[in-house]
């Protein structure tokens, strides 16, 4: 009677584990994510044949990179995530998640993860600053073509660089929370167009999402995906693309642990530098002697007069 009673415990556990995994992780997140080296411009064609893919049940677009999020001083650095909310609703059940407000993607909004809403200091209704590294290129095109414009031209020209320039105001909608911090943290939701618009994209996608019939069974409809895949685009599992942001998490740690203690070597040899210097004016003071310039000193006399002498070096004197 003990032993089938700690069965039924554990199977309990178990079970609520692994749907607070499913909550946590799993359901905010794609089963497979679609990817090239370069942007996706054929996206269209290419989410048609995913979605004929056996097993697979829903597809959706996204843009994703990291911005500069601005609120009332605070500055952070978290990741955008452009999407088109209905499709995307099919592959991650989002509104779920929502706490806050709501689901609302129309127009220049945002919905944020509650621990970055936290550290913004923001909450519904507010509005945030948002700036992307993703136009750099765009920017310098436009300097460019400013530089050889004149008269009506040079006009213009300023006129689109201070289109390209400008930040993007989106008012937060809503707030979710998935009790992950990662996700919580990192992430602020936008609509699809923004997201192209941030990083210069056009029509064009960083990837497109997929949900497959069984979150645990992703191989095969992976493998399915990769024969019709050009060779500059890949296919990978959620648990892949957890595996690499491990790994890009632990080098950026590591490059700030090295940044962290060349900064301080170099602040150790200055302080040596200085210490170094400072003594060897006290020797020099002592002695009486102030340097010339021009390798020789100047000492001076037991009866308060002063001597030049420009042979003998600062060594020899001390």
């Amino acid at each position: 009677m003990l032993g089938v009673t700690v069965l039924i415990l554990v199977i309990s556990v178990m079970t609520g584990f692994d749907r607070e995994l499913r909550q946590k992780v799993i359901d905010f997140d794609a089963h497979i994510l679609v990817t090239g080296e370069e942007v996706l411009t054929n996206w269209r064609d290419l989410q048609e044949k995913i979605r004929a893919t056996p097993r697979v049940v829903a597809t959706a677009p996204y843009v994703q990179g990291p911005v500069i999020v601005e609120h009332n001083e605070q500055r952070l650095a978290p990741l955008i995530r452009g999407i088109d909310p209905e499709q995307e609703e099919k592959v991650v059940t989002l509104q779920k998640f929502v706490k806050w407000g709501k689901l609302d993607l129309n127009g220049d909004s945002t919905v944020l993860g509650i621990e970055l809403a936290r550290q913004l200091n923001a909450t519904v209704g507010d509005t945030v600053t948002v700036y992307s590294p993703g136009n750099l290129s765009m920017v310098l095109d436009r300097i460019k073509k400013l530089e050889n414009a004149t008269g009506e031209e040079e006009k213009k020209a300023i006129a689109e660089l201070r289109e390209v320039v400008l930040p993007k105001d989106l008012t937060v909608t809503g707030i979710f929370e998935t009790g992950h911090y990662v996700h919580d943290s990192q992430y602020l939701l936008v609509p699809l167009f923004i997201g192209q618009e941030l990083y210069g994209l056009g029509d064009a996608l960083h990837g497109i999402t997929v949900k497959t019939q069984d979150p645990y069974d992703v191989d095969q409809v992976k493998a399915e995906i990769d024969k019709f895949l050009d060779v500059s685009q890949v296919a990978r599992t959620g648990a892949e693309c957890d595996v690499l942001s491990a790994l890009l998490h632990r080098r950026r740690r590591r490059l700030r642990n090295h940044e962290h203690a060349d900064h301080c070597d170099r602040a150790k040899t200055s302080r040596n530098r200085n210490h170094e210097s400072a003594r060897s004016k006290y020797r020099a003071n002592c002695l009486g002697l102030l340097g010339t310039g021009n390798g020789g000193w100047i000492f001076r006399n037991p009866n308060g007069t002063w001597t030049r002498n420009d042979t003998d070096s600062l060594s020899q004197r001390i």
